[in-house]
């Protein structure tokens, strides 16, 4: 015998199963017969016990018990087999629930049903769930405050693989909780696992699953009561295809009418069935190249590029790639808190994907989220390349200025030591009563005079007549022989060939220069106010944006701007822009970057493929 709830409330009815000829066999009309033994004596027995009716509540005595019950087991099930240990958020359509222990139960004040109908199905239901529960559990209640206090509550300190249920007798009653725009309180709510209790018809499940992105969600499943009130129907929806739900099972108590239990939550975003993704990117060589044809119609590759078409074919979703609507690049904030260019099409979800080589930043990630970095690029500045060093500089290029400075210590040490040997001399033989050295050499200043002239490469004016002066004198003359063929033979060299002036290369000689710099918008600046350099917070000060980066090098080409941008954009730009036919390049990039950063995808927030889309780029590398 099978009971069924009538469109008043009451639980009535019965079935006799019939054989293909149109009557009830012999067999049936016994079983018939037992069944209604076993209903007198289930009769007389609950006359004899009045205690048991008493125990029901009150509020709602035209509700079974065996729905709750059900549903309680039906979850405990899962518990079991799928999210052992994690914590059970739920949300009911109860205004109040007393005496409840083991979580944290937060009203937002609902006011969506009235008061009989909220105690009916919440209470009712919760008291059976909850009393079989083991796991940690918090209580949110379905009102239309529901928003705010999500975003009070610390979910994250206390969550751990949340998993969540909704007691929603109507399941348009939950449609609060699954269209919140802000679910910071946690941003992979559309990619958990889901539970939704309900008593709604399936056209109302499909109404449901058309609203905005809940048919994204991968992890959903619906549970109505079955044909028979000892059974749940559990029905399931495809994310990114037909907003139908699809029957899954039928269970009934401790027994899963399926084949095998995991195809309870399988990986449904292998397949995106096909789905249009709208990509929005623009043309920044090297990673993205964007050339229109004679159609009409784009050309695009580039490793960016790839990555997406990567992407769908491994979850078999097809690509319509558009520039930003606005025209612009990647875009800024805006004084409303709005963004324009790329970021502006992500935030108000005007697009599905976003890449343009973009940088993995704090920033961004209060309007969209990103995926995990397939590749890594560098901030650099590029600056005007100095021009040539004067001619008459040529004179003191061939040595060092360390070189300059021995030579010069050199000489002085010499014309000393040379003055101090011939007087030293005159001394002794002044003593010893020899022939002196002629009179010229007594003075100091004739003696560096010699000296001078050995260093200039002339002719010597006098000779020493003393053996020890002579040898002195010689290795003097050759080793500034030496010195002046090397000094003759580079100097032509500097001559022939201008030298240029070495460029910019570190953050502290930029600032020395007192420059403007800038970027386009002022993303950037805010990198450049919390680097660690000093020099480059300097640096912010100076900032002055720009609106693309063909205007950053045409001010940097004049001389007093120095534009920052990826490394790999300025070398491409420089080698095909700005160097001539010789190889001469008027722009250089800077040795010194402010700081690596990842390149990564990226995407409106809070959508359930971020995951997905990282485990597949992972296998990129």
């Amino acid at each position: 015998m099978r009971v069924y709830k009538s469109s008043a409330g009451d639980w009535v009815g019965s079935d006799i199963w019939y054989t293909e000829g149109g009557g009830p066999t012999l067999p049936l009309l016994k079983m018939k017969l037992c069944w209604s033994l076993v209903l007198m004596i289930g009769l007389t027995m609950t006359l004899q016990l009045p205690q048991s009716q008493s125990q029901l509540p009150q509020s709602h005595p035209e509700l079974p018990e065996s729905l709750p019950q059900l549903v309680a087991q039906f979850i405990k099930e899962l518990e079991n087999e799928y999210f052992q240990g994690c914590t059970t958020v739920i949300f009911h359509e109860t205004p109040t629930l007393e005496g409840r222990q083991g979580g944290i139960y937060i009203d937002s004040g609902s006011d969506l049903m009235d008061q009989r109908a909220l105690m009916d199905y919440g209470s009712f239901m919760m008291g059976h769930f909850l009393s079989t529960r083991g796991s940690p559990w918090i209580i949110f209640n379905l009102g239309h405050n529901l928003s705010n206090v999500l975003l009070d509550t610390d979910l994250n300190t206390v969550m751990r693989c949340p998993v969540y249920v909704t007691l929603a007798r109507d399941i348009s009653h939950a449609q609060n909780l699954f269209l919140q725009t802000n679910r910071d309180w946690d941003k992979y709510f559309l990619s958990r696992k889901h539970l939704i209790v309900t008593e709604s018809e399936t056209t109302a499940l499909e109404e449901f699953l058309k609203l905005e992105e809940i048919n994204t969600m991968s992890n959903l499943l619906f549970v109505r009561p079955g044909v028979s009130s000892s059974t749940l129907k559990v029905f399931t929806n495809t994310p990114y295809g037909l907003p139908s739900p699809r029957s899954l099972l039928t269970w009934r108590a401790g027994l899963l009418v399926t084949k095998d239990k995991k195809d309870l939550f399988p990986d449904k975003l292998m397949d995106f069935h096909g789905r249009r993704m709208r990509v929005v990117t623009f043309h920044f060589p090297p990673r993205i190249f964007m050339e229109e044809q004679e159609d009409g119609e784009h050309l695009l590759y580039g490793v960016d590029i790839e990555v997406v078409r990567a992407l769908s074919e491994a979850v078999n979703f097809s690509v319509s790639f558009s520039r930003p609507s606005d025209g612009e690049m990647w875009g800024w904030e805006q004084d409303n808190g709005s963004w324009t260019g790329l970021m502006g099409d992500l935030q108000y979800r005007q697009a599905d994907i976003g890449v343009a080589d973009l940088y993995i930043m704090e920033q961004y990630f209060a309007i969209i989220d990103m995926s995990q970095e397939y590749d890594i690029e560098y901030l650099c500045f590029v600056n005007l390349v100095p021009g040539p060093l004067p001619q008459w500089m040529a004179l003191g290029l061939p040595f060092l200025l360390e070189t300059w400075v021995a030579i010069f210590i050199s000489v002085l040490a010499g014309m000393l030591m040379l003055v101090g040997i011939t007087r030293l001399g005159f001394i002794i033989n002044l003593k010893e009563g020899q022939a002196q050295e002629v009179p010229w050499f007594r003075h100091s200043a004739n003696i560096c005079l010699l000296l001078y002239a050995c260093v200039m490469n002339t002719s010597w004016m006098r000779v020493p007549t003393a053996s020890h002066l002579r040898i002195f004198v010689f290795l003097w003359s050759m080793a500034f022989i030496i010195l002046a063929v090397a000094y003759k033979g580079s100097l032509v060299s500097y001559l022939t060939v201008h030298l240029e002036q070495p460029p910019i290369d570190t953050h502290r000689q930029l600032h020395e220069k007192d420059v403007d710099v800038g970027s386009i918008g002022y993303t950037l600046k805010r990198v450049m106010e919390k680097n660690a350099d000093p020099y480059v917070r300097f640096l912010a000060e100076r900032y002055q944006h720009v609106p693309s980066t063909s205007e950053g090098l045409q001010r940097t080409v004049q001389g007093r701007y120095s534009f920052l941008e990826s490394r790999g954009f300025l070398d491409y730009t420089i080698a095909v822009d700005y160097t001539d036919r010789r190889g001469k390049a008027s722009l250089h990039v800077m040795r010194e970057y402010i700081a690596p950063f990842g390149i990564g995808l990226a995407y409106p927030k809070y959508v359930p493929y971020i995951a997905k889309f990282n485990t597949i780029i992972s296998r990129l590398h």
